[in-house]
């Protein structure tokens, strides 16, 4: 096979892997890679967005994807972050924005709504309308925070590995 065109997903270290459209965005430890779904049995990868070596959960909405970047432990980097990486071109992945954040784990979308697990630090909630400027709109910090899966108004909040908890949001 062509390695300039196709890797296979064993080629990666995954961390998530992000179904959106008919395409694959995987966090790895060092990068977003983005594979073509148009033949299920063979996907086709695209590209790769690469950065310092970390862990890196990514959801994806329209042409954007939302790639948070934790340091320390198993993760080696440094960074605190979450990315806004432009995906309008998937061969060609560009960062638009980063801003900072505490201690990112997991992360979520729903709408206009991007949830935040911030470890110890709480879960945060914030307004995307304004990629330029994302607003905070909540943030729970009472709340230890590992991952999230939102769903119509409602979120999955997971602390612990086996502890799981149910919140219910506005937009």
């Amino acid at each position: 096979r062509d390695s300039s065109t196709s890797r296979g997903l064993g080629d990666v270290y995954k961390r998530q892997i992000f179904p959106y459209g008919e395409n694959l965005f995987i966090g790895a430890q060092s990068g977003m890679h983005i594979y073509s779904l148009e033949n299920k049995e063979e996907p086709l990868w695209l590209s790769t967005y690469e950065h310092l070596t970390s862990c890196d959960p990514v959801v994806v909405q329209d042409d954007f994807a939302f790639v948070t970047l934790r340091g320390g432990t198993e993760c080696f980097g440094f960074n605190n972050q979450l990315d806004i990486v432009d995906v309008s071109n998937l061969k060609d992945p560009k960062l638009f924005k980063t801003y900072d954040m505490i201690n990112p784990h997991g992360l979520g979308i729903d709408g206009n709504c991007l949830f935040i697990s911030e470890g110890d630090y709480g879960l945060k909630m914030f307004d995307i309308t304004n990629l330029e400027d994302i607003k905070l709109t909540k943030h729970f910090e009472d709340l230890s925070s590992l991952d999230v899966i939102p769903y119509q108004l409602s979120l999955i909040h997971i602390s612990e590995p086996t502890r799981r908890r149910g919140i219910s949001y506005a937009v």
